[in-house]
């Protein structure tokens, strides 16, 4: 009945003419590196297996919460591909634990990563960047380096 259908209407003399044309194209996009501050902001691959452009995420935000409700605009950072550089200096010891623990676990369930740079500062970075650099601790000047 519905081969009947479509002789009606003249769709039956279309599915033979139509012809599927698919070309397979390979896209690649380069790995660029790009240094800021001494940390190496590297690009490694996304879920979908490219490469992003670091120049378009290369925004370093610097967050120094104040308050436990600050810390949920770090998370947000983080969800737009934001590199964060956390600073809790001048906190309470009870504060900077809490502060501390929401943004781990948001760090945690995006994939993220996060880098200690000193005491109470932190170098966090969306999943498709890669954190790298050594620090140096110099006793003289009582201070970290980047080598």
């Amino acid at each position: 009945m519905f081969k009947k259908l479509k002789d009606i209407i003249g769709l039956s003399d279309l599915e033979d003419e139509y012809e599927e044309d698919h070309t397979a194209v390979e896209v690649k996009k380069e790995d660029y590196k790009k240094k800021e501050n001494g940390i190496s902001l590297k690009s490694k691959p996304t879920k979908s297996k490219e490469y992003v452009n670091v120049s378009d995420n290369a925004d370093l935000f610097i967050i120094s919460p104040r308050r436990y409700e600050d810390c949920a605009g770090v998370i947000d950072e983080l969800k737009r591909k934001k590199t964060i550089v956390l600073n809790l200096e001048d906190l309470d010891l009870e504060l900077k634990k809490q502060i501390f623990e929401f943004v781990k676990g948001g760090v945690y369930s995006l994939e993220a990563n996060i880098q200690k740079v000193s005491a109470d500062i932190f170098v966090i970075a969306p999943y498709n960047v890669e954190i790298s650099g050594k620090l140096k601790y110099n006793s003289d000047k009582n201070r970290f380096t980047w080598e």
